[in-house]
């Protein structure tokens, strides 16, 4: 039975970790989506003709 418990323990921590991965994919899909708003943003702002220092490097 000691054994069984185990298993699940390793199969839980396997499981998690899939999930933590799963979240940092997302957690870079949002910063390159915000990272493409906040470019787009200064490029707007320098067509007006705005000095603007990137905060994107």
């Amino acid at each position: 039975m000691a054994q069984d418990a185990e298993e699940s323990i390793y199969e839980r921590v396997a499981r998690l970790e899939d999930e933590v991965a799963m979240l940092r994919h997302e957690v870079d899909i949002m910063k390159g989506t915000m990272r493409n708003k906040i470019v787009r943003y200064e490029h707007r702002l320098i067509k007006k003709g705005t000095d603007v220092k990137s905060i994107v490097e």
